[in-house]
């Protein structure tokens, strides 16, 4: 869980600038995540949605769609089909928020399309190569990027609050307010299980999180 609940919650509460407790408010916003049924994907549409936002994530197969609406997605759209005609049929013209987990290049047409003024995008993948911001400018939308270990890799003043996000983590997930997105485990720690685990990662369709461990 640390990896990952470290990206998803500075993503939403430190890059958007969430207020995670003011959940009267935040019901009146919207988040697409895209690829919500992945590592970082299942703890953010569960933190998102203790938020009090509205979540809408992209799945494929049923089995993704299954899992992300056990993790408190309001909304499924199939990512296979026009992402923005399904994100209007479900009633929302634009989003507050969008948190892109899967190929940033691919998917900048749906997100510039979708995001309202004054909305936050925030990105963990993609080089972010040639991307066109232009149609951003008059709609004042934020970008950044998230990388869990920039405050450890750069010694940042602030680096004490990874401690602190994975204490409030820890108490959410024994309260269960949250829970795990551990769906895999191979033991032991060996050649053969971290080539399975990796290729399970690879394939790009794994469901929350795979463990190796040694018992």
């Amino acid at each position: 869980m640390p990896l990952t609940s470290l990206t998803a919650w500075k993503s939403l509460f430190e890059q958007m600038n969430i207020n995670i407790n003011d959940v009267d408010n935040n019901q009146k916003q919207s988040i697409l995540i895209i690829n919500g049924s992945g590592g970082v994907g299942s703890i953010a549409t569960q933190l998102a949605h203790l938020a009090g936002l509205k979540v809408i994530a992209t799945a494929g197969k049923a089995e993704a769609k299954a899992w992300e609406l056990s993790h408190w997605v309001d909304y499924v759209v199939d990512y296979h089909e026009d992402l923005v005609k399904q994100v209007n049929d479900l009633g929302f013209k634009k989003v507050n928020y969008i948190l892109e987990l899967s190929n940033l290049n691919f998917y900048w047409p749906v997100i510039t399309k979708l995001i309202a003024p004054f909305g936050k995008i925030v990105s963990t993948t993609g080089s972010g190569r040639n991307l066109d911001f232009s149609s951003l400018k008059s709609r004042m939308v934020s970008f950044g990027w998230e990388w869990m270990y920039a405050k450890s890799w750069y010694q940042t003043p602030n680096m004490i609050s990874q401690h602190e996000i994975l204490d409030k983590v820890s108490k959410l997930l024994d309260e269960g307010k949250i829970k795990s997105t551990l769906t895999k485990t191979l033991t032991p720690i060996n050649a053969d299980n971290l080539r399975t685990a990796t290729k399970k990662v690879e394939s790009k369709h794994m469901l929350g999180k795979v463990v190796v461990k040694n018992n």
